[in-house]
């Protein structure tokens, strides 16, 4: 309602930024509430006399700065010296008349009370930071969920290296607080105790001065702690960091970080390129052939040569490392990273790295929603513990995994509420992040749950040569599959081999990727000399309703060359692996003859024919998109390789006889399909259009 009072009078200083001036007013606020005895008059206030004069409104609104830059120069690292609540004064004053009935410093010990202030400006803060400034921030079931696994004790140095707005610290501070208050009696000098250990026991590192303000109001609207929430760059030089976090958080100290840091997405301008940052790391450097990573271990030695120095970095690698450097041995992690960082083949040297270091003890994947509508890439939760001084990593250990299916709201930011008995939606979000991290915590208290196919177990000794550590990868599901499938090696007269060894002329292979733009002809009039092109659901589709056409005439001999062997045959079998993955058409005469295909669908060539109708019914079956899905990967969109296509076991018979009515239904599909792609082309050669036109 304040914002709403500040933002209707307008706008009386075109540079003013409302979400910072509504910090700082609060600011002023509370600090009045902090210095003013209970028997003093508040200086926080308007009388109904000072609002009708407008000396009276400006001796407030002079008063209530004053307030502000009295808190203002006890952080002169976070407040520029010359700040000021930019809004005039008649704006203040509003602000004042309906802030001053509140309240916004309870009772040390009334978490209930702050637990609801602070959600309310986290709320406030996230919706008009993110429309003001396209920012986005940690889902607030995922911050609980993290900080409910990591289970920080009272007195536990918690760190956020990245802190935002806040988001983790306030959270982090909440549950320390919570369990201060549930072990002790009120107003006991041990009551005290533990709630002085809880404020001075939560650090924030952040980059951004505007955020760290954002931050502080946070922690004071959450009951004070705001003194760890520090400003600078969590991967410069530790020597460099603000003196709070050098002298009551320096490195080896932290017993728990939690984070969710800046995520490049591989875009080269996200990324980092400054190499006073990166030498200071042995991830910004080159592996050596063996994959291995420079170690470097302290800021005296971080000018020395380690080797060839990376031209440019993604931050969250970055921030892996120092967050596990920072940390306390015994310590634990929880960060939430690109889930591509879990099974990419980009990124085996990063796991093998982090593997020799830290313990594993969870892996979570967020739903793809979790942080939508501002941003859709796909991401996890690792959850790593580091061991003890000269304790070695153990060689074999249990993983709690975890795949969340539900996160209590839809791809715009809806929220989705969970039905009742009789289908109608409830008060509570339909999420499942409760649930896992309650799994999760039974886990680690008693060494065992009950798994289900949101929650299981991998062993760290299993893990391929790939070092997999994708939750899908351990599927319960999904691997009973496998299972199944392996099973027909034990069956007379069956075995079990890959898709790629069925016959040594068979190919598995997709097209190149390429630069059309240049060949594109928008809306054309006469389609008599151009090249129709179908994109990966153009094909998949029934009906070829989504064409683009080229002007071959403008290509290249490099896109001419493209375009051939984009082109499919007759009889190929086309599967998506881009998106939604695993999706299977049927290469017919006139797909082949007639158009270039997207190099996003895999191309299977299955020169005989009943094999091809054979792999064609078991490509289409749920079996073979359960044993897709085991090896899907990928950040912002699920992907799969020809390799994956390849490596895929399928049961043989010894006698395509034992197998004749798979192979007739795979023959009646074919046919189905040209027939249908004759009648699509019939009807769009003959059809409405033929008659209008």
């Amino acid at each position: 309602m304040c914002h709403n009072r500040l933002y209707g009078r307008g706008m009386e200083n075109a540079d003013s930024d409302l979400t910072m001036d509504m910090v700082r007013i609060l600011l002023a606020k509370i600090y009045d509430e902090t210095v003013t005895s209970d028997t003093a008059y508040p200086h926080f206030w308007i009388t109904p006399e000072q609002y009708k004069s407008e000396d009276g409104r400006a001796a407030v609104a002079k008063t209530i700065r004053s307030l502000f830059h009295e808190y203002a120069e006890q952080y002169p690292t976070v407040f520029d010296k010359d700040e000021d609540i930019a809004v005039g004064d008649s704006t203040l004053v509003e602000a004042a008349s309906v802030l001053q009935d509140y309240s916004f410093v309870s009772r040390e010990d009334d978490a209930d009370d702050w637990d609801l202030m602070g959600a309310a400006y986290e709320q406030f803060t996230h919706v008009t930071l993110k429309r003001q400034q396209g920012q986005f921030f940690t889902n607030r079931l995922v911050v609980k969920a993290m900080v409910d696994m990591l289970d920080p004790d009272i007195a536990d140095k918690v760190l956020d290296p990245a802190g935002g707005s806040g988001g983790f610290a306030t959270a982090a501070f909440r549950y320390k607080r919570r369990k201060a208050i549930d072990g002790t009696k009120p107003g006991s000098p041990q009551r005290e105790r533990r709630l002085g250990l809880c404020k001075n026991s939560v650090f924030l590192v952040e980059i951004s001065k505007r955020l760290v303000k954002i931050a502080k109001t946070a922690m004071l609207l959450t009951g004070d702690g705001n003194t760890g929430m520090t400003q600078g760059n969590s991967l410069d030089k530790y020597s460099n960091l603000d003196g709070w976090i050098t002298s009551h958080c320096p490195k080896g100290t932290p017993d728990i970080i939690i984070t969710n840091p800046p995520f490049s997405g591989q875009k080269t301008e996200s990324m980092m390129m400054d190499p006073d940052i990166l030498k200071l790391f042995g991830f910004g450097h080159r592996p050596d052939p063996e994959g291995t990573f420079p170690t470097i271990t302290d800021d005296d030695d971080r000018d020395a040569g380690h080797g060839t120095l990376l031209i440019r970095q993604a931050p969250e690698l970055l921030f892996l490392e120092r967050c596990i450097d920072w940390l306390k041995p015994g310590g634990r992690i929880g960060i939430v990273l690109p889930k591509g960082i879990l099974d990419n083949r980009t990124y085996i040297n990063y796991r093998r790295w982090m593997l020799s270091r830290c313990k594993v003890d969870a892996v979570v994947t967020l739903h793809k929603n979790t942080f939508e509508p501002d941003t859709g890439v796909r991401t996890c939760v690792l959850f790593l513990s580091k061991p003890l001084e000269d304790d070695p990593v153990p060689g074999d250990y249990t993983i709690f995994m975890a795949q969340s299916r539900r996160v209590g709201k839809d791809s715009k930011g809806e929220p989705v509420f969970a039905l009742d008995e009789k289908g109608s939606a409830t008060s509570e979000l339909d999420e499942d992040l409760t649930q896992i991290a309650e799994a999760y915590k039974t886990f680690r208290d008693i060494g065992t749950f009950t798994e289900s196919e949101t929650c299981f177990t991998a062993e760290r000794g299993e893990l391929d040569d790939n070092l997999n550590l994708n939750p899908q990868h351990y599927s319960p599901e999904l691997n009973a599959t496998l299972e199944k499938v392996s099973k027909f090696d034990d069956k007379p007269d069956w075995s079990v081999t890959t898709i790629g060894q069925l016959d040594k002329n068979i190919r598995i292979y997709m097209g190149p990727r390429w630069s059309s733009r240049s060949l594109v002809v928008e809306d054309p009039s006469d389609t008599t000399n151009l090249t129709p092109y179908l994109t990966a659901n153009g094909a998949l589709e029934q009906r070829r309703m989504t064409v683009k056409w080229f002007d071959m005439s403008r290509a290249t001999d490099k896109q001419k060359e493209c375009v051939r062997m984009l082109r499919v045959q007759k009889g190929d079998i086309l599967i998506s692996r881009s998106g939604t993955i695993g999706k299977v058409t049927y290469a017919t005469r006139i797909l082949a003859d007639k158009y270039v295909i997207s190099d996003d669908l895999v191309r299977v060539r299955v020169p005989d024919e009943n094999m091809r109708a054979y792999l064609l019914a078991f490509l289409m079956s749920s079996t073979a998109m359960n044993l897709m899905k085991l090896d899907e990967f990928g950040s912002v969109q699920q992907h799969l390789q020809p390799r994956h296509i390849w490596g895929l076991p399928v049961p043989v018979p010894d006698s395509w006889e034992q197998v004749s009515p798979i192979i007739d239904a795979g023959k009646g599909m074919i046919s189905a399909m040209e027939q249908t792609s004759l009648a699509d082309e019939s009807l769009r050669t003959n059809g409405f259009d033929s008659l209008i036109e």
